[in-house]
């Protein structure tokens, strides 16, 4: 990533702390008030131990001085818990936003572009990448502002005391953010590096966890858990690289504060040593003004040092931000959720000079396809495997726009109906179900939240799955796992024709929903299935005979083009 594009990535973060302005003043104005403390300290502090040496009258005025530092201490104690809560503050309510803005983008986004992703790769990006924004916004921000406002704050007390001191503090100042920003450039490569290879381990981690029986059936899991373990030890490795830099960039950063300080107290050991006469400006250095300067020296390069230790965060950040302003800037691949409506029953839709082509792609996966579905007929399509069937049943749910051509409903274009209304007259049964932790009721009731009793009850026995869910000890309060742990693919599919009789939609659109099923399941599904498809609009999406058999016309899709195989099949 060039230094170009990562000042496009701190611009969009900067953009994103804009909201929260008023928590990073507060962290700021609390970090200048800490550094004030500081100066009240050592003011106090040399003028103790110079009063102590040389003025008699020492015990009338100690204990106050003492009552005035106890007193500026336990202020200075409140300031740095209200400066750490405040960029807490204003790090929490950012996270927040970006994380609701990216399950926003990724609900906009659509089905069809969270199923090209890996679902362990996005995991992570909402998690750990997300997370890795905190100490920019917490931490970096709140001191960028201190190092620029503190030395300043520190040369006004300096500069009238002795100049020759100022000065060394203006020149040797520089040395530490030149050096952090050289140190840190090789941070952000690397910090980039290491979200990568955690967003590779946890997909690949989340593959296997959901391959796990296939693995075990083959006999290779032990082979995935060296691979696993490789993967962890790479990342392991790349994550003490990140470290390593971060502790040589404090490292740096530390020997050139000392290496100042020391300048600045050689300065002041040979002025009371009358080997230098310059320096002040009306006499020479005498133990206060020693003292005080001395006791700011290392004041004055704490916000530097500090800025530097939290450099490292915002290449962090930087890097982190990549990914996540590349998900929040994609386009949209499913139709706008908002549009007209329908406002009459849906009886055609009709496919007009349709081409699809996925980026990256030479080929087209289909085009110049045409096809009319009417209500009370059912469209079989058939053809090979990566032919364009499921790509096509996204692109009439609205999940994926089309390159050229358009989908009509009732003579209306599907993006002018708005997705949320579009989807509102269609059910999908598809051949992989999506059953979630939870009841039997809980996922019904996805289709229809306001079902009662008896509706419920009734879509399962049109559904024929009334007979397995009353075997259930708990009958509709059944506990389901993950994925329908615990249910058979039989079970599973009939469950979801249930909550497509139970939403009675009147388009109804069918991918392979008798795959992967055995015989005496796949009778039951199409029984259901004979009921289910009267009198409504629906596209069948199958390779079996049987399924085939229940359609009004049968379409073959392959090498991107439609072709009829009957337009009217007896039954």
């Amino acid at each position: 990533m060039g230094a170009s594009e990562g000042s496009v990535q701190v611009r969009w973060l900067k953009q994103l702390a804009r909201s929260e302005r008023f928590w990073t003043r507060v962290s700021v104005l609390a970090g200048v008030g800490i550094g004030l403390m500081l100066i009240v300290q050592a003011h106090l502090l040399a003028r103790l131990v110079s009063e102590v040496l040389f003025d008699d009258t020492v015990t009338g005025i100690a204990w106050p001085l003492l009552g005035v530092l106890l007193a500026a201490l336990l202020v200075r104690a409140a300031l740095g818990v209200l400066r750490e809560w405040a960029g807490q503050q204003s790090s929490i309510r950012v996270r927040r936003r970006v994380r609701a803005d990216l399950l926003q983008q990724l609900a906009r986004l659509g089905p069809a572009y969270s199923g090209d992703q890996r679902s362990g790769e996005l995991g992570s990006e909402l998690l750990e990448q997300v997370e890795a924004l905190d100490g920019f916004f917490a931490r970096y921000l709140p001191q960028m502002a201190l190092a620029a406002m503190l030395p300043l704050v520190i040369l006004a007390f300096v500069f009238p005391l002795n100049w020759m001191a100022g000065l060394i503090f203006l020149l040797t100042a520089p040395l530490v953010p030149l050096f952090m920003a050289l140190v840190g450039s090789r941070a952000a490569e690397a910090n980039r590096r290491n979200f990568s290879a955690l967003s590779q381990l946890s997909a690949h981690f989340l593959d296997v966890v959901q391959g796990i029986v296939t693995l075990k059936l083959f006999d290779r899991s032990r082979d995935q858990a060296a691979v696993i373990e490789r993967g962890a030890d790479e990342f392991r490795q790349r994550t003490m690289q990140v470290l390593r830099l971060a502790f040589l960039s404090s490292a740096v950063l530390e020997f050139f504060a000392s290496i100042s300080i020391a300048v600045v107290a050689v300065y002041l050991g040979f002025s009371f040593l009358g080997h230098l006469d310059i320096g002040y400006w009306d006499a020479p250095v005498n133990l206060y003004q020693g003292l005080f300067i001395l006791l700011l020296a290392p004041e004055f390069y704490l916000p530097l040092r500090e800025l530097g230790t939290h450099y490292h965060a915002k290449q962090e950040a930087i890097a982190a931000a990549e990914r996540l302003r590349a998900i929040l800037e994609q386009e949209p691949l499913a139709l706008p959720e908002e549009g007209k409506g329908l406002h009459e029953p849906v009886r055609e839709v009709a496919i007009t000079s349709a081409c699809l082509q996925y980026p990256g792609q030479a080929d087209p996966v289909f085009s110049d396809l045409n096809l009319v579905l009417r209500q009370g007929r059912i469209t079989a399509l058939v053809g090979p495997s990566g032919a364009g069937k499921s790509s096509l049943l996204q692109v009439l749910l609205g999940f994926r726009r089309l390159n050229a051509g358009q989908v009509r409903v009732n003579g209306l274009p599907l993006e002018d109906v708005g997705l949320n209304a579009w989807l509102q007259q269609v059910a999908w049964v598809s051949q992989h179900t999506s059953l979630f932790p939870g009841t039997l009721r809980d996922n019904l009731l996805l289709a229809k939240s306001g079902a009662d009793e008896r509706q419920l009850y009734q879509a399962l026995e049109q559904a024929n799955a009334l007979e397995f869910v009353q075997r259930l000890p708990d009958g509709l309060e059944t506990q389901v796992g993950e994925r329908g742990v615990g249910l058979s693919g039989g079970q599973i599919q009939r469950l979801a024709l249930a909550r497509a009789f139970l939403k009675d939609a009147p388009v109804l659109l069918l991918d392979e929903p008798t795959a992967n099923l055995d015989r005496d399941s796949e009778v039951k599904v199409l029984a259901a299935l004979r009921v289910l498809c009267q009198g409504r609009l629906v596209l069948m999406l199958t390779h079996r005979q049987r399924s085939v058999l229940q359609a009004d016309e049968v379409w073959q899709l392959d090498a991107g083009s439609l072709t009829a195989v009957l337009t009217e099949v007896s039954k």
